[in-house]
């Protein structure tokens, strides 16, 4: 028998953890062939979109690819093979899941009596993997899907909880492009100077939509003097000083007109 998981070395309170398990388990003593299968797999997909949740970039588009209708990470289906393609569980968990979805397919898709003795249904309970947590041997198909499932959900959840604890989101790694600047560091200064100036003028008198695309050009001016050519001597450090102190000049006149 699977004893009450707990949350190991956690601020988050146990129930937002280990919680809904704890009572999913138990439940699961007192349910029929149906009710054990569709509760393990309500469960497992509602387990999965806060593991997709947690891990992707907080987000509006994040909430409407896996919540609301016609949601694309909104199924069953589609929630295993997403954290399985990114990397959220392992290809053991996939498999067992995949399993898990088969046999709830046969119970949700049929107003016929179905049992978990079905040849089909238990030979995919046969090959699920056996609990890693529970040292009792599963005697009968349902003793192992309660087991190898209760198991599996517990690693989700667990998986979830770490994500957050420890800040282990998607990272961005999206990019722009940046112009630099072509020649040695005294022809980069010269051409950064005259681009400096155009860009000043240019903003001198614009208005409306041709105001906002120079003043777009100078903040993105400001990321490409990161890419200047190091200066080498006390000179061009001086010349890459001044030309700063210039720059931060313009800079404030122009945005605070």
């Amino acid at each position: 028998m699977l004893n009450e998981t707990k949350s190991p070395d956690s601020s988050e309170p146990e129930d937002e953890v280990f919680g809904g398990i704890n009572l999913l388990t138990r439940s699961l003593l007192d349910l029929d062939d149906r009710g054990l299968v569709l509760s393990l797999a309500a469960f497992a997909e509602e387990a999965l979109g806060e593991l997709l949740k947690a891990f992707m970039t907080p987000s509006e588009a994040t909430t409407q690819l896996i919540e609301g209708f016609n949601a694309p990470l909104g199924t069953f289906s589609s929630r295993i093979k997403a954290a399985y393609a990114i990397g959220l569980i392992t290809k053991e968990q996939f498999l067992d899941l995949e399993r898990l979805r088969k046999i709830r397919n046969e119970f949700a898709h049929s107003w016929k009596p179905v049992d978990i003795s079905k040849q089909k249904v238990a030979a995919l309970i046969d090959n699920m993997a056996f609990s890693r947590i529970d040292d009792h041997f599963p005697e009968t198909p349902i003793e192992k899907m309660r087991s190898s499932m209760s198991c599996l959900l517990i690693e989700i959840r667990s998986s979830t909880h770490q994500i957050k604890n420890k800040c282990l989101q998607a990272r961005l790694i999206g990019n722009n492009l940046m112009r630099g600047f072509s020649g040695d560091f005294d022809t980069q200064i010269q051409n950064a100077r005259e681009e400096l100036t155009n860009i000043a003028k240019n903003l001198n008198g614009a208005e409306d939509k041709k105001r906002n695309f120079y003043l777009t050009l100078i903040l993105r001016f400001k990321d490409r003097l990161t890419v200047l050519a190091r200066p080498e001597s006390p000179e061009q450090k001086k010349e890459l000083t001044d030309f700063l102190e210039d720059f931060s000049r313009v800079l404030r006149q122009v945005t605070a007109k």
